[in-house]
């Protein structure tokens, strides 16, 4: 027992020697690092087994030197982050924007204004000349207008027919003219109008004559007389079940093309031909 207290003695002596209390600078250091360290969690019961009294003293110089180990770390690297805030990984780069939505495939297209105004004609049969749209061919009447029971406008050479050669027959512009003889201007008109079914009728005025237009259930037709002489300006469009063929040339249209008419009757020939030998 002698030799157990001596040597108890000594190890006593030799922690009271050493310093017994840590500057300020470091025990901040190290309680902040405590406050910051995550603790683990131990759930009892536990039975501490039952030691000498040299693994208690053992212990506690252990547990100094620890402390000391860690102040001197803490006060010796002023740089370090104590009791800052935990290095934070670099921020990750905003996600792209979303592409901008694709146009749905099916989309219905615009609708198509017909051609510009550009193509000038002028009758030398008929003696009238106007515009017609860019892109059209012109077919100029052969001889005078006289009528032939169902012949068609688009085939009647005593027709000046402009067509659009993308619907050959379908859609196109015809002008004719004749001496009105002995009716009277107003007469002739309604009688005309009257020939194509056009029972419904508005007034209109080309190049200054005046005349009659087809209005509600007649196709697009203009007749006006001046000097003695009747013209028939109409646009066909080629009717289907579902309505025109091509709603962009409608009456609005077809008001256009009259506005750039020019009639010019002492011009008009209305003589045949005459056949070759």
């Amino acid at each position: 027992m002698t030799a157990q207290h001596d040597l108890d003695q000594q190890l006593t002596a030799f922690l009271l020697d050493g310093p017994t209390r840590l500057p300020d600078t470091s025990f901040d250091a190290v309680r902040d690092r405590t406050d910051q360290t995550r603790q683990r969690v131990v759930i009892g019961p536990w039975r501490v087994p039952t030691v000498t009294k040299l693994v208690p003293i053992g212990l506690g110089a252990a547990a100094v030197i620890a402390v000391l180990f860690l102040g001197s770390r803490f006060i010796g690297s002023p740089t370090s982050n104590v009791g800052g805030p935990a290095s934070q990984p670099p921020a990750s780069a905003a996600p792209s924007e979303a592409p901008a939505s694709a146009v749905p495939a099916s989309a219905a297209p615009l609708p198509v204004s017909p051609p510009p105004l550009t193509e000038g004609f002028t009758s030398t049969q008929h003696g009238i000349s106007l515009s017609y749209p860019e892109g059209w061919t012109a077919r100029a009447a052969t001889e005078p207008w006289t009528d032939r029971p169902g012949e068609p406008q688009f085939l009647h050479p005593g027709y000046d027919v402009l067509k659009d050669p993308l619907h050959d027959g379908e859609l196109f512009l015809w002008i004719t003219s004749r001496p009105i003889g002995v009716s009277t201007p107003e007469d002739w008109v309604a009688a005309r109008m009257a020939g194509w079914g056009c029972t419904t009728t508005e007034p209109i005025a080309v190049d200054g004559a005046t005349g009659l237009i087809g209005a509600t259930g007649c196709h697009e037709l203009a007749t006006v007389t001046t000097a003695g002489r009747g013209y028939e300006i109409g646009l066909y469009t080629g009717s289907t079940g579902e309505g025109l063929a091509d709603p962009s040339y409608d009456r609005a249209w077809f008001e256009e093309v009259l506005a750039t008419a020019r009639l010019h009757p002492e011009d008009a020939v209305d003589v045949a031909p005459s056949a070759a030998p």
